[in-house]
């Protein structure tokens, strides 16, 4: 996310945390698309990533006091969506994994259509990455992890963390440049 995201996010949960449920709308508008195409790629149907969305909605609301200010609140987020979508799994016992390639569906039939061109490419570039550099870009790009926080989900080394996720942003953009010159 960008850092004017990063900044909105932590100022919402902020506002959040001090008791303003005008905030919830703001990290919707923000962030409520990532949700559902985090929680959809998890449950497999929209319907259900739908309620897991509105239920992180309410965890979140609940729990935003266990947000520390100043540390990844887009991260907070998406990690709040992903646990209720495991725990959705979990009460249907049905096993939970995360599929990588339902995440990378960037397109939307609302984009214009120069920004559907870009988001069919850059979808195209994630297909052809290895899985462990598909990973490394779910985590850093999509959950908007910080490279200590992938090190402790994953168990990886910082530096080994810092190594795959440089690879895979070099193979994705040597990707993207060939895609863009019609190589």
């Amino acid at each position: 996310m960008a850092p004017a995201g990063s900044e909105q996010i932590e100022l919402l949960l902020r506002a959040l945390k001090g008791g303003d449920a005008d905030a919830l709308d703001g990290i919707y508008a923000l962030l409520g698309g990532r949700m559902l195409a985090l929680a959809r790629g998890i449950v497999q149907n929209l319907a259900d990533a739908e309620d897991v969305v509105s239920d992180s909605f309410v965890k979140l609301a609940r729990g935003v006091g266990g947000y520390r200010p100043g540390t990844n609140g887009c991260a907070f987020i998406m990690r709040i969506v992903r646990n209720t979508a495991f725990d959705l799994l979990r009460r249907r016992k049905v096993r939970a994994e995360e599929n990588l390639d339902e995440f990378f569906h960037l397109t939307d039939e609302r984009y214009r259509p120069e920004r559907m061109e870009n988001a069919l490419l850059l979808e195209g570039a994630i297909a052809q990455l290895a899985p462990p550099e598909r990973r490394m870009i779910y985590y850093r790009y999509y959950l908007d992890f910080t490279v200590r926080e992938i090190a402790r989900e994953t168990g990886m080394s910082k530096s080994a963390v810092q190594r795959l996720v440089a690879s895979a942003e070099a193979h994705l953009k040597n990707l993207l440049d060939a895609g863009q010159n019609g190589e």
